[in-house]
């Protein structure tokens, strides 16, 4: 209940500020704007490489002088990662694939720098909030031919709420109402709060250890509309 009155304090101090943004701007132009895309996310560790996922919201865009603005984006983002290890273990070989899912609310202010209007670069902070993770894994024992699949929901103890990272991308302006976008997001906050405990149950010893060291990386590609 701690973690969630936190997540609720930020997330309402998220929200304000960017009210803020909007109307100490009444005389700016506005435009509001839905996006889509997919993710190509990952978590920082050895071993783990990206997974597919998507991403989707609504954002407001202000402009505050010639060539430069600033755009508060509400997204629900899939990220997560993938993990894939095989070891000789006595007289056979165990095969691990492994997949973690996350499901998030994130909040980027972004800064955007139009030097052309062809093309806008962006910058910011992100704040966002986990609204739930699972992990997702075969495990194949080849010597007795058996294969063991699961899911599981990782307990909400285990993981940061709250994360927070930054972000740099580009921005290609097709048309004043309709962009592509190209974007990297690079967490600063740890995934886990501690080395997860459950992997010596089943998966144990060829997956490595969930550590708290584990940070969100993601690519993120779509397409934007204003209106």
């Amino acid at each position: 209940m701690l973690k969630f009155n936190k997540m609720k304090k930020v997330l309402f101090f998220v929200v304000v500020l960017a009210t803020m943004a909007i109307t100490s701007q009444t005389q700016a132009q506005v435009k509001l704007g839905a996006k889509a895309g997919v993710n190509m996310s990952m978590l920082t560790e050895d071993d783990w490489t990206m997974k597919p996922g998507f991403h989707a919201g609504a954002y407001v865009q202000i402009n505050l002088a010639p060539m430069f603005s600033i755009q508060p984006e509400f997204l629900y983002s899939m990220q997560g990662g993938k993990y894939y290890d095989s070891e000789e273990l006595w007289f056979t070989t165990a095969i691990l694939d492994c997949k973690i899912t996350s499901h998030n609310l994130v909040i980027p202010i972004i800064l955007q720098f139009t030097p052309i209007k062809q093309l806008t670069i962006e910058a910011g902070p992100q704040f966002g909030f986990n609204l739930g993770m699972n992990m997702d894994y075969n495990l194949d024992n080849q010597y007795s031919i058996d294969l063991i699949t699961a899911r599981g929901k990782i307990n909400s103890d285990d993981y940061n709420l709250f994360d927070f990272g930054l972000v740099a991308g580009l921005m290609a302006n097709l048309t004043p109402n309709v962009n592509v976008y190209a974007r990297y997001v690079f967490g600063l906050t740890n995934v886990f709060n501690i080395t997860y405990p459950n992997q010596e149950e089943v998966l144990y010893p060829i997956l490595e250890p969930l550590d708290n060291d584990m940070k969100n990386s993601n690519l993120m590609f779509g397409l934007g509309f204003s209106f």
